[in-house]
């Protein structure tokens, strides 16, 4: 089998330690990352995360403010599938992650997982109204008009939008591994339809929407295993929970490739361990 070739988009705006630790441990033949650093981040703080990953296959995005439930996150993203797509770069798979994720398996794993997928990509969806999401099972995220500055400052005007190019609208999880086929086909469909990026600047926590609207109304949808390949904790708050070593048990038996949300300031000693268990484990020949 070929070598896998991997395209790494990654949204950070802290911890510049923790950002260079997942970028050398995800690094290897193969591998190249697109970060975006939120401008808000100090100017010293992504020097240090520049500085840090100088020997590594790594792109650092320009940068823009990118509030919570914003546009800003979305935006980011395709400034990253602009990046490998636009200026062509090889990739068999693009994933998406953020600064405060980690690898569960080690890169040769990562790889050999995604290499013998059959060329399926990987992306949790759901069709809205999905109950769970509100009252309006999430509709209102959409038909409604939503301008989000800041965390706590966000307006939401009743106005019922509907969702451009008759789309019926899907939602899931944020992050994703998807194929090169179908990254080409949502880089092609943006560019294509600027009325639908405009539409979503103000839908309100887009990137949970954007991604999966496009992909699953497309002949593509067939390719996609309702699966995001991520271990995350929800039944903690604030959620999803700040991962520790009470949680290794449960990260070191997960079927998962990935891992979120770390801080190393509050335990860098899991992250630690699981790098010991990576290390320890053996890669698929």
């Amino acid at each position: 089998m070929a070598e896998l070739r991997i395209a790494y988009i990654v949204s950070a705006y802290k911890l510049p330690g923790q950002l260079d630790r997942l970028l050398h441990r995800l690094s290897g033949p193969g591998v190249a990352f697109a970060v975006h650093v939120d401008r808000r981040t100090s100017r010293g703080t992504y020097e240090e995360m520049v500085a840090r990953t100088r020997d590594l296959d790594v792109t650092f995005l320009s940068r823009h403010v990118s509030h919570w439930a914003s546009f800003g996150h979305v935006r980011a993203t395709l400034k990253g599938l602009d990046h490998f797509v636009g200026e062509g770069k090889p990739f068999d798979y693009a994933v998406l992650l953020t600064g405060q994720d980690y690898p569960l398996r080690s890169p040769a794993a990562i790889g050999e997982f995604l290499g013998s997928a059959g060329r399926r990509s990987f992306m949790s969806y759901r069709y809205l109204p999905f109950p769970p999401w509100g009252k309006r099972g999430g509709l209102e995220r959409i038909e409604n008009w939503h301008v989000t500055k800041y965390r706590r400052l966000h307006l939401a005007l009743p106005l019922r939008r509907r969702l451009p190019l008759g789309l019926r609208p899907w939602g899931g999880s944020a992050y994703w591994c998807l194929e090169r086929d179908v990254v080409q086909y949502v880089h092609e469909f943006v560019r294509a339809h600027p009325e639908y990026v405009a539409f979503f600047e103000h839908v309100y926590v887009p990137d949970e929407l954007f991604f999966q609207t496009i992909v699953l109304n497309s002949s593509l949808r067939n390719s996609v295993e309702n699966e995001d390949l991520r271990y995350l904790d929800w039944t903690r708050r604030p959620a999803p929970a700040v991962l520790d070593q009470r949680d290794l048990p449960a990260l070191l038996s997960s079927t998962k490739l990935f891992a979120r949300k770390f801080d190393e300031r509050v335990d860098a000693a899991v992250l630690d361990q699981l790098d010991a268990h990576i290390d320890a484990s053996p890669d698929p020949s």
